[in-house]
C-alpha cells in the first residue's frame, strides 16, 4: 500500500484547490482491498484510502461510518454516498474504477461534488 501526498480538486470554472486529504492510503493489491478499512478503529478527516480497481464497497465489520467518493479512471466523481453505516453495501455508478473511502462528514468539509476530478499527489 503506497501513500498520496494530498489530493487537489480541480472543477470546472474553478481555481484548483488543495483539500485536507493528506493521508491518503493507496489499496491496489487483492490483499489490501480484502482488508481495507476493517482494522481501523476510526478514519482521521485527513486520512483516506482509494480502493483501485473498486465496483462495490462493503462496509460489514466495519466500526464506524464512511463517506464513499466513485472516480472514473481520470478520477472524475461519478457518485458520492454520505454517511455509509456500518453493515451495508454500496454498489458504484457505471463507469466506476476507484473508490475513496473518508471519514464520514468529509464530503461536504472538503467540498467534493459530482463532475469534480481529483489529483492524486
Amino acid at each position: 500500500m503506497s501513500n498520496v501526498s494530498r489530493v487537489v480538486i480541480k472543477r470546472s470554472g474553478l481555481p484548483d484547490r488543495v483539500s485536507n486529504l493528506c493521508n491518503v492510503r493507496r489499496a491496489d493489491s487483492f490483499l489490501t482491498r480484502l482488508v481495507g478499512l476493517l482494522s481501523r478503529r476510526s478514519l482521521g478527516d485527513e486520512e483516506g484510502l482509494i480502493i483501485v480497481p473498486c465496483a462495490s464497497v462493503h462496509t460489514f465489520w466495519m466500526r464506524f461510518s464512511i463517506d464513499l467518493v466513485f472516480l472514473d479512471r481520470q478520477h472524475r466523481v461519478l457518485g458520492i454516498s454520505e454517511n455509509v453505516k456500518p453493515n451495508r453495501v454500496r454498489v458504484a455508478p457505471n463507469g466506476t474504477f476507484a473508490v475513496l473511502e473518508i471519514a464520514q462528514g468529509n464530503v461536504m468539509r472538503t467540498g467534493i461534488h459530482l463532475d469534480d476530478i481529483l489529483i492524486f499527489d
